[in-house]
């Protein structure tokens, strides 16, 4: 796969600029951007360079994300990225990851590289997902750990569990059980991995979606399942207002931890946008919540708990990462889902308060006296 394909790029930004009435040529152009796509990519910082994760896909017209690898490039200002090709793919060998790859994180300790990785099986187990861990030496050359699921719940698991075909409902079983991201607790040393999941215990319906939360003394495990992380409900029922809470992601900063993921409009629950209004909810809105503890409860920051000016980056899943030029700020990366490539710009900045947060675009600050970046205007 290609990294930057100008013919892909192309095609990809002409989309945004046809009426919406010109469908056949909407639908050509689709085609072509399609056949490449890029998506959910995750960043290690590691010495002078970054490397970067993230999913591709083979063409296919409808369901492109059901063929998932996983790819990496290198670069040392988050600008110019090194393609470095395919660093994990499915393995037919173990069946919980033989369909396809899914969203993870990154981390290095001493020397070696983990890379915390999603998959799923083929055929009817398409959407039964797992999580795995694979290794290396170089960031290279990658290392299954075993032929097993990393952390997974059984089947009579209390917290977490599946959501089951029932009338009225999706056509299939889905287990959520995704994108673990890994963090070193600061205060303890142990290691806290967030999960995609699904509710089982205290849920009712389909929107169950939660945060899943598992620990681990060593980086490697073994790790212990923990009660969720986050649990919302609408008022006055036991639905989530999420179906799924995906790409969770949690940084500690000013005295709490801050928990943010995404959730496509497609999946958050009627009655919840009902109650709160549609205004600033698009497929780009990045939801915040917070908690005193790492493990949660993590409660929404306000009624509408999103993060200002997400709603109109275009960028799906997205995540925080410190800036290349000043590792107190940080930039707001991801993808662009209309376009099918992936969304990293160090300009794509994120102005983080004592108490507000908001996604900006660089060109549109200035510092103050204490050389604290001011927004000038909304990003358009």
């Amino acid at each position: 796969m290609k990294f930057n394909n100008p013919f892909y790029e192309l095609s990809a930004r002409l989309v945004d600029f046809l009426p919406k009435g010109k469908r056949t040529t909407r639908r050509i152009l689709y085609r072509l951007w399609n056949s490449y796509p890029s998506w959910d990519p995750w960043i290690l910082k590691d010495g002078d360079i970054y490397r970067l994760f993230y999913l591709g896909g083979a063409s296919q017209l409808v369901h492109w994300w059901m063929n998932g690898t996983i790819y990496g490039a290198i670069s040392t200002d988050m600008k110019t990225w090194q393609d470095v090709g395919a660093l994990l793919e499915v393995n037919p060998a173990n069946s919980w990851e033989s369909g396809r790859m899914l969203a993870g994180s990154a981390y290095k300790e001493d020397g070696v590289y983990y890379l915390f990785y999603s998959a799923a099986g083929k055929g009817l187990e398409i959407m039964n997902e797992g999580i795995g861990l694979a290794t290396s030496v170089d960031g290279l050359h990658w290392e299954r750990s075993s032929n097993r699921e990393l952390v997974k719940p059984d089947d009579n698991h209390r917290w977490y569990g599946q959501f089951k075909r029932q009338m009225g409902y999706d056509e299939y079983d889905h287990y959520q059980w995704r994108d673990p991201y890994v963090v070193k607790d600061r205060e303890s040393g142990k290691y806290y991995m967030f999960i995609c999941a699904y509710l089982k215990e205290g849920g009712e319906g389909k929107y169950r979606g939660c945060v899943g939360v598992a620990v681990a003394d060593k980086i490697g495990g073994p790790y212990e399942l923990l009660p969720p992380a986050a649990t919302p409900f609408v008022e006055g029922t036991k639905e989530s207002p999420f179906y799924e809470m995906e790409r969770p992601q949690v940084i500690y900063r000013n005295g709490k931890y801050h928990l943010f993921f995404s959730c496509w409009t497609m999946w958050l629950n009627p009655s919840w946008v009902k109650k709160v209004g549609k205004d600033k909810i698009t497929d780009s809105t990045l939801y915040w919540y917070v908690s005193d503890r790492i493990t949660g409860p993590y409660e929404p920051v306000s009624e509408k708990p999103i993060v200002k000016g997400s709603d109109r980056t275009g960028i799906y899943g997205t995540n925080f990462f410190p800036a290349p030029d000043n590792p107190e700020e940080f930039i707001a990366y991801g993808w662009y889902y209309r376009r099918m490539t992936l969304a990293i710009k160090p300009k794509v900045r994120v102005c983080w308060n004592n108490d507000s947060i908001e996604i900006v675009n660089l060109p549109q600050w200035q510092r103050n006296s204490n050389n604290q970046p001011v927004i000038l205007s909304e990003v358009r």
